[in-house]
């Protein structure tokens, strides 16, 4: 995570990367960090297998020509019959012997470290020990800044044709140097490759590559707009570019934090990042409903309307009638039960008998009559009127109890 800080040194590691991706190198491997560059691939490839003998590669400074000459090298180092050298001539300059450059790669390791023998050779043999260890091979010459080359060197270079020598050379320069060189002296230009700037959406992809492979993701901490000012600004030169985006990622990190929530909200606004964020919260006084406006229109209701709501308060409700009872108003006595360890299921007449025997004499109403019928002796008439009051006065527990100790008759 990106963190602000007003002194850093490490800043690459603080980005989260595992090195500078800004750097002017030539990363490997090449073909991963190439972009585009479909038609000058094309114009190298056909230069081969045509066996042209000399080709230049122009541009200005930093557009990208020695990328080319290095992923031209790696190309042909996978085939054993081609020998490929890339000489560096703004390094080298005076320095440079190309025939020994030639030889060395060929040499076994014993013959570079102890019998030495292109040390012990003549001038006049070097060229005879450099064929014989070339066999069938021929030899690709890519000379970068080659404006840079001496006179001397370059005379070497044009009899090495008239030698016999299988040789073809790819020079590079800018398109001033070239012109002022005596580079054309070679031959004639059969690849005439003039490097262009590149476009917006390559140095984005350029630069997106180069972030990944140092375990970025994706263009952080930029954005396409931040990457748009910069190439526009960079004149759409790769190496300036990188070298704009290197000062804004350091300018990220150490001056503002709110240049990465600044371009979280444009990434968001573009498109690149499609997740919401939550809305703060606020304190803002909550409106009461008398604060509010409100339109509210009163009529009497219809005639249709009073029955359907009358009809609807009808269902809504259960309705229960009880048999209305003098003696529900009277104190009830709290029922006895004693408890009787022997319980035993109903099977005779003698045990039922008891059973509603029991349950009768929980009624207080029954005790009054029972007390009030052993006081008074009834004659048959009042018997018949007072069994026909009983049964009307018989209160709904009573008859529950009845059907109940019925349900528990055994046959």
């Amino acid at each position: 995570m990106v963190t602000k800080s007003d002194f850093v040194l490490e800043w690459d590691k603080a980005l989260g990367f595992r090195g500078d991706p800004f750097a002017d190198k030539i990363f490997l491997p090449i073909n991963k960090f190439l972009v585009n560059r479909k038609d000058e691939k094309e114009k190298m490839n056909w230069f081969f297998i045509k066996n042209y003998f000399y080709g230049a590669i122009v541009g200005e400074d930093g557009v990208g020509k020695t990328t080319m000459m290095r992923w031209l090298e790696d190309r042909l180092g996978k085939y054993n019959r081609i020998h490929s050298i890339y000489i560096n001539a703004a390094i080298f300059k005076d320095q440079i012997n190309i025939l020994q450059k030639m030889l060395e790669p060929l040499l076994s390791f014993y013959e570079k470290t102890f019998s030495k023998p292109h040390k012990k050779l003549l001038s006049a043999d070097f060229l005879g020990f450099l064929k014989k260890k070339l066999g069938q091979k021929s030899v690709a010459l890519l000379i970068d800044n080659a404006h840079h080359i001496t006179d001397k060197n370059l005379e070497l270079i044009k009899n090495l044709r008239k030698e016999g020598l299988k040789l073809q050379i790819i020079v590079s320069s800018t398109q001033k140097e070239y012109e002022k060189s005596r580079l054309r002296e070679i031959g004639s230009d059969e690849l005439s490759i003039t490097l262009r700037r590149l476009t917006f959406d390559e140095a984005k992809e350029m630069l997106q590559k180069r972030i990944e492979a140092f375990g970025g993701k994706g263009i952080y901490p930029f954005t396409e707009d931040s990457i748009k000012k910069m190439h526009d600004k960079a004149d759409k030169n790769p190496r300036e570019f990188l070298k704009l985006c290197r000062d804004e990622a350091i300018k990220i990190l150490i001056h503002k934090r709110e240049i990465l929530e600044q371009n979280a909200v444009v990434a968001k606004e573009s498109g690149i990042m499609h997740k919401e964020a939550k809305p703060l919260k606020t304190s803002g006084k909550k409106k009461h409903v008398s604060e509010e406006k409100m339109d509210v229109k009163i009529r009497t209701a219809t005639e249709k309307e009073s029955e359907e709501e009358k009809n609807k308060e009808k269902h809504g409700f259960f309705r229960i009638k009880f048999a209305p009872d003098e003696d529900d108003n009277k104190p009830k006595a709290k029922p006895v039960h004693k408890h009787n360890d022997d319980r035993r299921a109903i099977h005779d007449d003698k045990h039922k008998q008891h059973l509603l025997n029991q349950l009768k004499s929980t009624s207080p109403r029954r005790k009054d009559k029972e007390e009030t019928s052993k006081a008074e002796p009834l004659s048959a008439k009042d018997k018949s009127l007072s069994k026909s009051r009983d049964d009307d006065h018989i209160s709904d527990t009573d008859k529950l109890l009845k059907e109940l100790a019925e349900e528990f008759e055994v046959d």
